[in-house]
């Protein structure tokens, strides 16, 4: 659909146009969801942008190129749900935020374009590898593609048709190949290739396809190595590129960090089996999905880092309540080799803070030395407690109209070290203006030494002492193995309850991560503290929605791998939609 609906294909991805090589991306982002998007930009840059050789275009005899082998499965499968999947999404999505012409005038148009399409089926493109290019095929299901041909033909002219059935539409200095398959079509740019397409497009999308409105499966191991090293290569020049923008001070302490978050990321692209990515809308139960996945090559360093993360019993497990404007909660294993990863990022990051103190003309001796020190503790805590071999942490916020109050706990090899770095910490900054007042050991709860920390709120910071008051209390709890932090007005009580439920929890049967945020108590409190057009039209919104701007994100393991699911409910669509509607209003009246 998407080759057959684009007036005279000149940016079909099926065909290819005499344009300039397209340079990947330069810039190093998020390690993990950058991944899926980097390759698949090496995979496709070569196959659309090489131009199509003259014995590929069609000719006054219609010659086509010479016959072609294809090399196992596709590298890469993309699925469009179905077309009444879609149209059906697409106005309720609209609708939601309160623009349902946007979604008629989807409607409209796809329907000038579905004549002879089975709107049932979702529609697909696979990318298999021929002699280790790139060659993608659209998969259209449609049982007379003669039928949507001819709807088209006043664009395109009429199909010329080969003695075994396959079609070509010349398109200028282009050519499509097109061919029945049972109930699809496959379009390719020349009729060799399509003897590659799949005799059973339902079982390659399995997974896919219907379930979601858009979805992505990416075999990495498929993708030949020179292109993983052309992307890897790639990478490094936009590392030496940004390099070269940088003071030369900085220079070395940035290598050294930039390097290892590379050598990380080359583990990723060459380790890693399968890249899945799923956007759908849920409508029985309003709400949007986007689910992530990986899974590494069994045997690999990645594969041993991923395969030992198991969820585990946890002491802040009491974070996961109803109630809670937001909470956050993690708790797993981390892997002997996770374990020696996260050693060797820290000692890189480490030592190019170490440089950059030692280049800064702000600091003397004395003060660098100091700030060595303390870093190297923390670190060294840090180190200490990954070295455990698992993660275990919660955070709860509860927030209502007038007041919010935050608790968070986790897991620390030495709580009383913990203790003590903020004691020394204290001691060295207890001379200096407006310094915070540190009370230390004021009492023992469940055996959780109970510290607090106190900062005036200067008068000109109106909203802060809205929030807070004249006076920034922080409650700081060390345990054995533990660490608890609470802010907000009565946040200690909160502290407290998170304490009392430490190992009242034996069960491991839940995410390894879990985040679980309630827009509607949050604004209500914003608007407490300055009341804004835009958030009240939000909160008026959520407040008869189905529900009160839910978004979760759920992590759990896989086989050598990892899944994420982020789910966003109606009621934040709708939010969206108010504060839209609001802000068009306010520039309306703004004109006159």
């Amino acid at each position: 659909m998407g080759f057959v609906s684009m007036p005279r294909y000149r940016r079909s991805m099926f065909m290819r146009p005499p344009t300039t090589h397209r340079s990947l991306p330069h810039r190093v982002a998020n390690r993990g969801r950058c991944v899926l998007a980097l390759i698949c930009c090496a995979l496709l840059v070569p196959a659309v942008s090489r131009p199509v050789a003259a014995q590929e275009q069609l000719g006054p005899q219609g010659g086509t190129v010479p016959a072609v082998a294809g090399n196992g499965d596709p590298a890469l499968v993309v699925t469009l749900g179905s077309m009444d999947k879609l149209t059906n999404d697409v106005n309720y999505v609209t609708g939601i935020v309160g623009q349902p012409q946007a979604g008629a005038i989807f409607s409209m148009m796809a329907g000038q374009f579905t004549r002879g399409i089975d709107t049932t089926q979702p529609i697909g493109i696979v990318v298999t590898l021929v002699d280790g290019a790139p060659e993608p095929i659209a998969l259209i299901p449609t049982a007379d593609v003669k039928q949507v041909l001819k709807s088209i033909e006043p664009q395109t002219g009429p199909a010329d048709e080969q003695a075994d059935g396959t079609l070509i539409i010349a398109l200028g200095p282009y050519v499509a190949h097109i061919r029945q398959m049972g109930n699809w079509a496959a379009i390719a740019r020349s009729s060799e290739l399509l003897n590659q397409a799949p005799a059973n497009p339902n079982a390659l999308f399995a997974g896919m396809g219907n379930d979601y409105d858009i979805a992505v499966r990416l075999k990495v191991q498929q993708v030949p190595p020179e292109a993983r090293d052309m992307l890897i290569a790639q990478l490094r020049q936009g590392f030496e590129q940004a390099m070269a923008q940088q003071a030369e001070a900085d220079q070395d302490s940035t290598r050294e960090m930039a390097e290892g978050t590379i050598k990380q990321l080359e583990m990723v692209i060459n380790d890693t089996d399968e890249l899945k990515f799923g956007w759908n809308v849920d409508q029985p139960g309003k709400q949007m999905n986007i689910d992530v996945s990986f899974t590494a090559m069994p045997g690999t360093k990645l594969a041993q880092m991923y395969g030992g993360q198991h969820s585990i019993a946890s002491n802040f497990s009491s974070v996961i309540r109803p109630d809670a404007a937001a909470y956050y909660h993690a708790a797993s294993s981390i892997s002997p080799v996770a374990i020696e990863q996260a050693k060797k990022s820290v000692d890189g990051s480490l030592s190019a803070l170490r440089k950059s103190m030692e280049n800064s003309d702000k600091l003397d001796d004395e003060q660098r030395a100091e700030i060595s020190a303390m870093v190297d503790r923390l670190v060294k805590l840090m180190v200490d407690s990954i070295s455990e071999g698992k993660m275990d942490m919660g955070g709860l916020l509860l927030a209502d109209e007038s007041d919010f109050k935050f608790a968070f706990g986790a897991f620390v090899s030495d709580g009383q070290e913990a203790a003590q770095i903020v004691k020394d910490l204290a001691a060295k900054v207890k001379d200096e203006p407006n310094a915070p007042r540190f009370m230390f050991d004021q009492s023992t709860y469940n055996g959780v030494t109970m510290h607090r920390i106190e900062a005036d709120v200067p008068e000109s910071e109106d909203e802060v002492r809205s929030v807070f008051g004249d006076k920034l209390n922080v409650h700081l709890g060390t345990g054995a193995k533990s660490l608890y932090l609470a802010v907000g007005n009565d946040s200690d009580s909160l502290m407290k309850e998170l304490i009392d439920s430490s190992g009242s929890d034996s069960s491991s049967n839940r995410p390894m991560a879990q985040l679980r945020l309630t827009l509607l108590p949050i604004l209500q409190f914003a608007q407490s503290v300055e009341p804004n057009d835009s958030v009240a039209a939000m909160i008026d919104a959520l407040s008869r929605a189905p529900d009160a701007g839910l978004i979760t994100a759920v992590g759990d393991s896989l086989p050598n791998g990892q899944s994420t699911r982020l789910t966003i409910g109606e009621g934040l669509l709708q939010a969206i939609g108010a504060a839209g509607r609001q802000a068009q209003q306010a520039a309306q009246a703004d004109q006159f």
